[in-house]
């Protein structure tokens, strides 16, 4: 068999394969035999029909396509091993030259995409500078002043709402036709009037009311709102208020750290604990904007010839990735594409520059890794498999534990996360 090879733009190689006639034949006998056993001819057992009486019984067009079946797999695949190709998708495939007669060769041509080579510049030249994690004093007032807010005692009163007022709320929003709004209604909705809770401006607009009171206001959703389907959108609200409370005053002592953590300790401990847990949020916020700057001086100096197959896999995931949002908000996907007035097709073609971004960032982590050895050992990855258990209830950690050393690709997954982490660390200071 003879394999030209020629490269092409985008990553991908063209494969010219001429497949001789006695290796054709060869094949196209093992497909004669496999349509023997498919056939009723009358007088011959399935699987012992002569090769004219298959002939005569069954187009030829038909048995071409069967002698496809094996000759096309077979020496595509022996064809991109001899010649060490790491392909990424399937092939097209292009007919060139047929078999009519006795010594014709079959030809074809494979165009597929491969892995890009990758170059990256001077990474040791990347130095991130580590965030320290502070706490100040005034975020661990407001938090515990947050905590006792839901052990606080509330009382009803008859004037008109203020800022700090606990609200229960009746509310549904309309669009500009009167229509109501998916996932802008409820009922007796309880707010702290000044928490922010609510989309922005919605609070300020209860400010004022009294009970029993219906008001109806328009409120413009931020253009970076998490719902993807009320981003920058306007609707009408319809709001009743329906009761309104004002905070008991309460003191924070050793009976008020008891009531909410459920032990025995001082005021000062308690502070301790609050001090700790709002350090660690720091710290993982720290460590999550440190590895997009890290992540994204890699991107700079990364390069490669992207194939297109390698970015429609992208931006398939980042689709499916939006679907499990849009699910998890309560909404069906056409009904959210229905909201942005957009197409799936438009949803791909709008993330594509992003899907790019991605796949470079990558590659070049992944030649990084490779360059440097900084791969994860499988010990480390068991240490993260028994920590990642441990946080489990004792009765499912066996369970976690056997999920990631039986399923292959989890362990997989969780050693490149382990990699990425160690190279991250590496280009730090």
């Amino acid at each position: 068999m003879k394999v030209e090879v020629k490269k092409l733009p985008k990553s991908e190689v063209e494969l010219t394969i001429t497949v001789p006639y006695d290796v054709y034949k060869k094949w196209e006998a093992k497909a004669l035999i496999e349509i023997s056993k498919e056939i009723k001819v009358p007088g011959f057992r399935p699987g012992n029909i002569p090769e004219n009486i298959i002939r005569e019984n069954v187009r030829e067009e038909a048995i071409k396509a069967t002698t496809l079946d094996y000759v096309l797999p077979q020496t595509y695949a022996e064809a991109v091993k001899s010649n060490e190709l790491n392909v990424i998708a399937q092939p097209k495939v292009d007919i060139k030259s047929d078999v009519k007669k006795e010594g014709d060769d079959f030809v074809y041509v494979a165009t597929v995409a491969i892995m890009p080579e990758v170059k990256v510049g001077d990474y040791k030249k990347i130095k991130i500078q580590r965030k320290e994690a502070k706490v100040e004093k005034e975020s661990i007032d407001k938090t515990v002043e947050m905590i006792m807010d839901r052990y606080a005692g509330w009382k009803d009163v008859e004037r008109k709402a203020q800022k700090g007022d606990r609200a229960e709320l009746n509310f549904e929003g309309f669009d500009e036709e009167g229509k109501p709004v998916p996932s802008t209604s409820s009922k007796n909705h309880p707010i702290i009037i000044g928490s922010q809770a609510l989309v922005p401006g919605f609070e300020d607009s209860v400010l004022g009311m009294a009970k029993g009171e219906t008001k109806e206001f328009d409120i413009t959703f931020p253009k970076n709102y998490h719902a993807e389907t009320m981003k920058g959108k306007t609707v009408k609200f319809k709001t009743t208020l329906n009761r309104l409370e004002e905070k008991i005053e309460q003191k924070l002592d050793d009976a008020m750290v008891e009531k909410i953590t459920g032990t025995k300790q001082s005021v000062d401990e308690f502070i301790k604990l609050v001090e700790q847990d709002l350090k660690a949020e720091i710290e993982q916020r720290n460590r999550e904007e440190h590895d997009n700057v890290a992540v994204n001086e890699i991107i700079k100096i990364t390069k490669a010839d992207l194939p297109d197959a390698l970015i429609d896999q992208e931006v398939e995931g980042m689709l499916q990735e939006q679907k499990e949002r849009v699910k998890n908000q309560g909404l069906e996907w056409e009904q959210y594409l229905s909201h942005i007035k957009k197409t799936e097709d438009d949803f791909k073609k709008d993330r594509r520059k992003d899907a790019e971004q991605r796949v470079i960032a990558k590659l070049g982590v992944q030649h990084i890794i490779k360059d440097a050895n900084v791969h994860a050992t499988d010990e480390e990855v068991n240490a993260k498999i028994e920590e990642i258990a441990s946080r489990y209830p004792e009765d499912q950690r066996k369970k976690i534990i056997e999920h990631y050393k039986n399923d292959k690709e989890a362990f997989r997954y969780l050693k490149n996360n382990l990699s990425a982490d160690k190279l991250i660390d590496m280009l730090s200071k």
